[in-house]
């Protein structure tokens, strides 16, 4: 099966993992993969050192994954003109690179966020017209109109205008792929079919145990029950009520991992609390080696209508390390933890749920720890491998296919 894959991220780029782990695990179940993407830029909105841009350029990365570049009016700050020129270029140039660089697929693969991503299928000439599939990453036009990046009467003209185009999106797909359970659950309070919708989850590739490395090597504390932590910290993460609860529970240890633009605020709260801890980035290939001595891994989210179908990447990271899982969030990662008893919830803003779920991490018993950690390791094994998640993926493809709509 040739498939075309549309993804306006993909390496070098950071952030761009799931864009890959797709392209080279269905590389790996056998089948040819365009990748039509632009030139890296992202997160700093500028073309990133050592490239250049060009009308076209094309690379074969593996046997059977060749990346097509087009060009792109790179930005990723806060102005929405900017912004949505930066999803609309990119769109325009793919959908011009496709009439005649990439060889006719069987399927397009279309990685929505931005939704825009969809275009180049949407508008393929007669000759290289094939059924889509939507792969959403992002609710549009929600996540556009939940960013602050447009309000008061322009946000509500954009939100006519993204729902006008993702609705016709929707009715165009021959199936869409979603990665959580809410997402299904919006799209067909919203009309979508549900036989056209698949649950096909992100995955994370395995990585063998690192060997366990004393807390002090590390510069993490060395005593009391340890939650870790690790990733952005940002506003939509929700950690400052996090930090408050565990002032209350003096016996248990937090450390925040990460950069953000929340990190100084953090860092202030922190001063007080001698039990929270805020501790630079570290390199990606150290991550495991700190997740491993941690007692209990963190995954905080805000409560809102779209943070409760998301299913951050952090979820099958935590997972796959087969540690206890802290989910201070609300909606599809906190209801997985509670079905699979993979670890603890609190819902945010409630303080006294919060220290409860605190409170019975640290004083569970080893090995009632190590069960939650034995079921989030289970847990991972069965939904988000990459064995798993590549043949979920090619099944849905492939239902498109046998649909033959293009």
């Amino acid at each position: 099966m040739r498939v075309a894959f549309v993804s306006q991220w993909f390496p070098p780029e950071n952030g761009a993992v799931v864009p890959w782990n797709i392209a080279t695990g269905l590389a790996q179940l056998g089948h040819e993969v365009d990748v039509l993407t632009a030139f890296p830029n992202y997160p700093s909105g500028v073309i990133q050192d050592g490239w250049k841009q060009r009308p076209y350029t094309r690379e074969r990365i593996l046997p059977n994954v060749t990346v097509h570049r087009s060009p792109v009016y790179p930005s990723h700050d806060t102005n929405p003109v900017r912004r949505m020129a930066t999803y609309l270029s990119h769109a325009v140039s793919a959908t011009a690179m496709s009439a005649n660089r990439v060889p006719r697929p069987n399927v397009w693969l279309i990685y929505s966020s931005p939704a825009t991503a969809a275009l180049p299928a949407q508008l393929a000439r007669p000759g290289r017209r094939a059924p889509t599939c939507l792969l959403i990453q992002d609710l549009w036009p929600d996540s556009v109109s939940g960013s602050d990046m447009v309000d008061g009467a322009a946000a509500r003209l954009t939100q006519k205008g993204l729902t006008t185009y993702v609705n016709a999106s929707y009715r165009q797909a021959a199936r869409i792929g979603v990665i959580s359970p809410g997402m299904t659950r919006m799209l067909t309070e919203r009309g979508v079919p549900s036989e056209k919708i698949e649950w096909t989850p992100n995955w994370m590739p395995d990585e063998t145990a690192p060997a366990m490395v004393a807390r002090s090597m590390l510069r993490l504390p060395e005593q009391g029950r340890l939650f870790l932590y690790a990733g952005n910290l940002g506003g939509l993460q929700g950690l400052d009520g996090l930090v408050d609860a565990f002032e209350k529970v003096p016996e248990a240890t937090l450390v925040l991992m990460g950069d953000g633009i929340e990190r100084i605020e953090l860092e202030r709260r922190a001063v007080r609390i001698p039990n929270v801890h805020v501790l630079p980035a570290v390199d990606q290939s150290s991550v495991a080696e700190y997740l491993a001595a941690a007692d209990v891994l963190v995954v905080s989210l805000k409560d809102t209508a779209l943070l409760r179908v998301t299913m951050p990447s952090k979820m099958q990271v935590s997972l796959r390390a087969g540690r206890p899982v802290l989910v201070h969030g609300a909606g599809d990662a906190a209801d997985l933890v509670q079905a699979t008893g993979a670890g603890a919830i609190a819902a945010p803003g409630d303080a006294a749920a919060i220290i409860a779920a605190i409170s019975r991490l640290t004083t569970a018993p080893s090995g009632q720890l190590a069960s939650m950690g034995s079921a989030a390791r289970t847990c991972y094994e069965k939904h988000f491998t990459p064995e798993v998640g590549a043949r979920r993926l090619e099944t849905m493809l492939m239902n498109a296919q046998k649909d033959g709509r293009p």
